[in-house]
């Protein structure tokens, strides 16, 4: 028995690995085929995952996350049901049946059926979480996936470089369409391109940041006599060294927000790191990377592309106005799940450039407002919120080592929420898969403890707040 679970473990984590390193890689997984290979993968990651014990913290965090999600897809479903709730449908459908002299059923979506991306995205979200929830049940397991993640992340930054340097109007082999001059790496946008290499850039610091911890003032002076410092001198340099070129790849993207959420991700992390230290709260951190985001917002206005052309271009202010009427029209079930590309070409203004197709609203909330309604947008929020909540509070209770991770999770999720309000990353798959497995990962780490769900041996010793181990 034992051995079994430790087969079936061991393929969940390898098959979670594969979605976590290769899903950027081509092109973001953006195309159809790859959206459904990495739903297989990660289905039956998640299936394998069913049969690992998980703690009871861990199986809460589960159910809750499975009661957002069959939320939302219960909207969905309602959303498309034929004649059910009438004062809600979309008015397309009547005049439809005007023009066309037919008598066509009218639903709450503008659209007659679920669109196979929509569901596929969903799929992605559910398994890669859960994915990495059922990882973060080891310890040792755990800590491989976070270190394929970092170098990973470092290896599409310098794949970013070398690209940008030697063949900068293209993306892996096809010419680019757009924002020549950016670093892209392997996907088709810079901003999604910036958040990634970000998420790189808080892992990587912050693994330096233990290590440089690990020193003190008598070790830095002996340094070259005695070989552990030696070593652990190398390492601080090595993951220094990693993180700034991370840093510098965020820079070559060009994305204003990905620069700004970076920033205030990893003074997020390195707070919850410190205050360790000094003995402060969760709140006071928080509070503080706020403070820290007005005025970092605040300097960056006078640099580069910021200083330029603002913090957002004027058509995004056009389309969230757009948005925030479509939401007062619709408020309680949207427009229906993917219909925003639909819809808003209906929309367009004079005000707004007639360059480009809005197929997303640059911020995945008010997209989700839109399309599902503000109950789900509402529920989405509280979720995410709470997640934060979990990840910091934990950090703050853990030792060193897990308190790393545990405050780079939580920098990873800040930079992830805060740029997911002005641009659509975690709706691009190749990142979507990265941040659903460290975000789950993170949690079952922050929600471990000794008292395991179900039956039967445990392959691993389960992640505890007490356990120390030196850097």
């Amino acid at each position: 028995m034992k051995f079994l679970l430790e087969t079936v473990r061991s393929i969940q984590l390898w098959l979670t690995i594969s979605a976590l390193t290769l899903a950027p890689l081509f092109f973001g997984s953006v195309d159809p085929l790859w959206v459904v290979i990495w739903s297989v993968v990660l289905s039956i990651s998640t299936l394998c995952g069913l049969v690992i014990p998980v703690a009871i913290g861990q199986n809460r965090i589960i159910l809750i996350f499975l009661a957002v999600c069959c939320a939302y897809a219960l909207v969905a479903i309602v959303q498309v049901v034929p004649n059910l709730i009438g004062p809600l449908a979309d008015p397309i459908w009547q005049r439809a049946s005007g023009l066309l002299n037919l008598d066509l059923a009218a639903r709450i979506s503008s659209r007659a059926e679920i669109s196979p991306a929509v569901v596929g995205h969903f799929l992605l979200l559910v398994t890669s979480f859960l994915s990495g929830m059922f990882v973060g049940t080891s310890r040792r397991s755990s800590d491989i996936v976070m270190e394929f993640a970092r170098y990973s992340i470092l290896l599409y930054a310098i794949y970013g470089l070398a690209a940008l340097t030697f063949t900068p109007n293209m993306v892996l082999w096809a010419p680019k369409l757009a924002y020549f001059g950016f670093l892209t790496t392997t996907f088709v946008n810079h901003n999604t391109a910036a958040t990634l290499v970000g998420a790189g850039t808080i892992l990587w610091l912050c693994s330096a940041y233990l290590s440089f911890q690990s020193l003190n003032s008598s070790s830095i002076r002996l340094l070259l006599l005695i070989p552990s410092n030696e070593k652990l001198a190398f390492k601080l340099m090595f993951r220094s060294a990693a993180g700034l070129t991370c840093f510098f790849a965020v820079l070559l993207t060009g994305s204003r927000g990905g620069l700004i959420c970076t920033c205030v991700g990893l003074l997020v992390a390195i707070g919850l790191m410190v205050s360790g230290k000094i003995k402060v709260g969760l709140w006071y951190v928080f509070g503080s990377a706020i403070a820290a985001f007005a005025l970092l917002s605040l300097w960056l206005t006078g640099m580069g592309r910021i200083g330029s052309q603002g913090l957002l271009d004027g058509g995004r202010w056009v389309v969230y106005e757009s948005c925030l009427k479509l939401i007062r029209e619709r408020p309680l079930l949207g427009t229906g799940a993917g219909t925003f590309a639909d819809l808003f070409p209906s929309l367009r203004t004079d005000e707004l450039s007639s360059w480009g197709v809005w197929d997303y609203a640059h911020s995945t909330l008010l997209e989700i407002a839109v399309e599902m309604g503000i109950p789900i947008a509402a529920a989405v929020v509280i979720a995410a919120a709470a997640s934060l909540f979990i990840l910091g509070r934990s950090a703050l209770r853990s030792r060193d080592w897990n308190r790393g991770a545990l405050s780079a999770i939580t920098g990873i999720a800040v930079l992830s929420y805060l740029h997911s309000t002005i641009d659509f990353s975690l709706q691009v798959p190749g990142y979507l898969v990265v941040f659903g497995i460290i975000l789950g990962c993170g949690l079952a780490r922050a929600t471990s403890d000794r008292k395991v769900v179900g039956k039967g041996p445990i392959a691993d010793v389960p992640l505890s707040r007490s356990t120390n181990r030196p850097q």
